[in-house]
């Protein structure tokens, strides 16, 4: 009888901590990442990835959109609830910067001699592997190689690619930021315009750019900001809106109809975020309760490609399904000692990083002022 009487709740009821499945949909998203690596990284070519040649994006595009959706819902709510704009820098940091640090070292100090074509003292003689941590604490690792790692896959020897998108996140926090700063503070961010009018000139950016064209770095923050927006711009009408599935499938056919015009980008964006709205806002059950404790999608995120690169590479025949569904099955176990170790504990960290901050004059004392109720997904 309850499920019968179960109706779509408003963003903003949604948005309570454990009252939705978004930690669960960016676990499902870091998947789709996954499943489209494995068919670049086993074939060689974009064009082998889910849904290449059938849409502007790919499915592990697509899945990106989702995050950064996600990302734009959840970060606005933090940044208002924050109890100032320095722990809200440090919540962002500890989620991001240990994790993609252990994985970075492990790889460069431990998987690169170990899988690597090279002697260790070979290996630890070229400068490469203190450049790749360097860069990675930069986020700009993931474009690069490792000496003698990967040579003779399929794809470019890169030995970890997934942490592209990290730099546009944190782009995305600091455009927000910034944005607060600009204006009359964090808790006017609910009113402002600002963010409305910078994603209505993403969506144009995208409407103009020629089909077919290789992505630009500033390609990418337009489109990346666009998800972000829209993210941001459902939070700050959180209290009026509702899933909906005739939404979601009048925005569904207008995708339809655009595909391959100069409206297919920012409309496939627009449908990933009313997809993830109604997903978020259906009864999970035990899956919402066991995602929301245990987020191993950053972890899976982070992983997951240079398994897939070992497993090519010492087993070249293996058939890309088996590839696909080795990764997930490694990936996911690296993924929970990541969580279990290194990021629930760094989260964990941000009331001490911030008393030793203020111990040290390195950051304001803060007096916490009055903020708007609200509710809010909890980071």
């Amino acid at each position: 009888m309850r499920a019968l009487n179960w109706r779509w709740p408003s963003v903003d009821d949604m948005l309570a901590p454990r009252a939705n499945n978004l930690t669960a949909l960016r676990l499902a998203a870091a998947v789709c990442v996954v499943v489209s690596h494995c068919a670049l990284l086993k074939i060689g070519v974009q064009e082998a990835e889910p849904l290449a040649g059938v849409m502007i994006f790919t499915l592990g595009e697509h899945a990106l959109h989702a995050f950064f959706y996600i990302s734009g819902l959840t970060i606005a709510a933090s940044l208002v609830r924050a109890d100032s704009y320095f722990e809200f820098a440090v919540a962002r940091a500890l989620r991001i910067w240990p994790a993609l640090m252990v994985v970075t070292i492990v790889l460069a100090v431990v998987a690169g001699p170990l899988l690597g074509r090279l002697a260790p003292a070979e290996y630890f003689a070229d400068p490469g592997w203190k450049t790749y941590i360097a860069s990675g604490l930069l986020l700009s690792s993931s474009g690069l190689s490792l000496p003698g790692l990967f040579v003779d896959n399929p794809h470019l020897p890169i030995a970890d690619g997934s942490p592209w998108t990290l730099k546009y996140e944190v782009i995305c926090c600091a455009a927000i930021t910034l944005g607060a700063l600009a204006i009359s503070g964090r808790a006017a961010l609910r009113s402002s315009t600002w963010v409305m009018a910078a994603t209505l000139a993403s969506a144009f950016y995208m409407v103009v750019l020629p089909p077919g064209a290789r992505e630009t770095h500033l390609d990418h923050v337009m489109r990346m900001w666009f998800a972000f927006g829209l993210g941001v711009i459902t939070w700050q009408f959180a209290a009026k809106l509702r899933p909906s599935l005739l939404i979601l499938a009048g925005i569904g056919i207008d995708l339809y109809l655009s595909l391959g015009t100069a409206l297919e980008r920012p409309l496939s964006i627009v449908f990933v975020g009313a997809l993830v709205l109604v997903l978020a806002a259906m009864p999970a059950g035990a899956m919402r309760v066991w995602t929301n404790r245990t987020d191993l999608s950053y972890g899976l995120y982070i992983t997951a490609w240079p398994v897939t690169q070992a497993l090519v590479e010492r087993w070249p025949d293996m058939p890309l399904w088996a590839v696909t569904l080795a990764t997930l099955a490694i990936a996911t176990a690296l993924a929970y000692l990541s969580w279990t170790l290194v990021e629930k504990p760094a989260m964990a960290m941000k009331p001490f990083v911030v008393r030793l901050a203020r111990l040290l004059h390195l950051a304001p004392r803060h007096v916490a002022l009055p903020r708007p109720m609200q509710h809010s997904f909890s980071t």
